[in-house]
């Protein structure tokens, strides 16, 4: 006899319900097989169709779940499922028909998954039938026969798959393709950026500056974005070679390949190189930038008079822009007129700072509580044999819980070190999900390094020990995060790991069981 389920059943039999499951799946297949191969108008409404038949259970399932965490009062699944609708519904109306729903969600994806666009698109509304086939999937979950213990061991595996897989989904979608800067002209006196994914790219962000250091940023979807493309085309658009209106036997041209600007100081009849990157370095260069395939060429030269004489700016599509100062010299600036600045990437044998996804003080910070574990672990005597056998089980259940510790902190380390990138790249650019699989892998393996060590340390010494040692952990990370130099940090660190090794040895052992 079917009844009423609890609102967080029917959420989850929702999301995991077989047309939610291949709605997740076409949304994984579209999003990332799909658009890469036909790019085109109908794997973006396919897209939008799938996100909104996915959205609405997945938004239920984090609402009763997040209910049920504070300890609200709980509702029930018809009002879930009519909340978590509306809500998807309305997100979606703003986010296709408003140029700042767009902008607030491409910043959103960006910050989760890496660089990451959402269109604004009136025609994308005819997708919101969409929500009817969600709702008539919602309506046959409000009602079920109470499961067996085994169907419902098979539900619950099935939902702990299904949902961290919708959520990876929905939040690693539409990435762009690496994009460059690749237009520059001086238009009246402002300097003028294009950054796109190619030199026709119909989508192309623009950047202006009158003295090169602020920047206004103008998004491809603006109407301002049609006005900017159209002065710049007015004003000759991106060029080949340029002179210097008050100096005209100055002039400054591309290099034939590759990143360089050539420089002839009789009007354009002899040319010799000003500035380039070797073709062996490039090479190195090119393999410093996530995702792969950024092209490092010389695009175009604009001139640009300052109070003090004039500045060259080039751009160098993947590799950003350069300038060269009013007394000749050349620097490579990069992406650093994008919102919030993007770190030049350092040429080989520059100074290189690393970027990965997890701070390598939280790694460290577990593997420091492990070790004050291994270290400070001892055996202790029993007097009856019934207590011996029961303490020795937990001793070998506490080593073997250790040992899987070590195994997943390893684990860790060498993931966070292999997706590792070069400071201002995307780590795992290269992964299915992106960035996010990335911090999701290196993430778990830690905290399940974490809970294993503390559920270890439980065992062979007591529930105190298993805190300080927790406490020894978080001393270390914090050490390693807050002490600038790394020797300093490396002696700090040491001394708060034999600290932590040296209580735990003066702490009396935990109470033995006996018979």
């Amino acid at each position: 006899m079917h009844e009423p389920r609890p609102a967080a059943t029917a959420a989850l039999a929702w999301l995991t319900h077989p047309v939610t499951c291949v709605a997740l799946v076409l949304l994984i297949v579209n999003d990332h097989v799909l658009k890469a191969m036909w790019g085109t108008w109908w794997t973006g409404k396919l897209s939008d169709a799938a996100w909104l038949v996915v959205g609405p259970p997945l938004l239920a399932t984090i609402m009763v779940g997040a209910g049920s965490f504070v300890g609200a009062r709980r509702p029930s699944a018809r009002s879930c499922t009519r909340v978590s609708l509306a809500v998807v519904g309305a997100v979606f109306v703003v986010v296709k028909s408003t140029a700042v729903g767009a902008a607030l969600a491409s910043a959103v994806l960006t910050a989760l998954a890496g660089p990451s666009v959402v269109l604004g698109d009136l025609a994308d509304l005819l997708m919101l039938p969409a929500l009817a086939l969600a709702w008539v999937v919602a309506r046959a979950t409000w009602t079920g026969v109470r499961p067996e213990p085994g169907p419902r061991m098979r539900s619950t595996a099935r939902w702990l798959v299904v949902l961290p897989v919708a959520v990876l989904a929905t939040t690693a979608t539409s990435q762009v393709p690496p994009t460059g800067t690749m237009q520059v002209a001086v238009v009246g006196d402002v300097l003028t950026v294009g950054d796109s994914s190619g030199p026709r790219s119909p989508g192309v962000n623009w950047y202006r500056s009158a003295d090169g250091s602020s920047w206004d940023h103008v998004f491809s979807w603006l109407d301002e974005a049609k006005k900017v493309a159209d002065g710049f085309a007015r004003a000759g658009g991106t060029v080949q070679s340029v002179c210097v209106p008050a100096s005209p036997q100055q002039c400054f041209r591309v290099a034939e390949h590759g990143l360089g600007v050539d420089r002839s100081e009789d009007g354009g009849r002899t040319w010799r190189a000003d500035w380039s990157v070797p073709d062996e370095v490039l090479a190195e260069l090119a393999d410093r930038y996530e995702p792969k395939g950024a092209q490092l060429r010389t695009m175009g030269v604009a001139i640009m008079p300052s109070p003090d004489g004039f500045r060259v700016y080039a751009a160098n599509g993947g590799d950003g822009l350069a300038v060269r100062d009013e007394h000749g010299t050349w620097q490579r600036l990069g992406f650093s007129y994008r919102t919030g600045g993007q770190p030049v990437v350092p040429l080989p044998g520059e100074p290189t700072r690393m970027a990965y996804p997890l701070p390598w003080s939280v790694i460290l910070g577990v593997a420091a509580a492990l070790a004050t574990l291994a270290l400070s672990a001892r055996r202790s005597g029993h007097r009856r044999r019934s207590g011996h056998r029961r303490r020795s089980d937990s001793v070998l259940g506490g080593r073997i819980v250790a040992l899987c510790a070590a195994v997943a902190s390893g684990l860790a380390a060498l993931a966070n070190n292999a997706w590792g990138a070069i400071d201002g790249q995307q780590f795992a650019s290269d992964s299915f999900l992106g960035a996010l699989l990335a911090v999701a892998i290196v993430g778990a393996l830690t905290l399940l390094a974490a809970v294993l060590v503390i559920a270890s340390a439980d065992l062979l010494r007591g529930g105190r020990a298993a805190w300080l040692i927790v406490v020894t952990g978080v001393d270390v990370a914090l050490v390693v995060e807050l002490v600038p130099r790394l020797e300093l940090a490396a002696v700090v660190a040491v001394a708060v790991l034999g600290a932590g090794v040296a209580a735990q040895r003066l702490m009396p052992p935990a109470p033995q069981p006996y018979g």
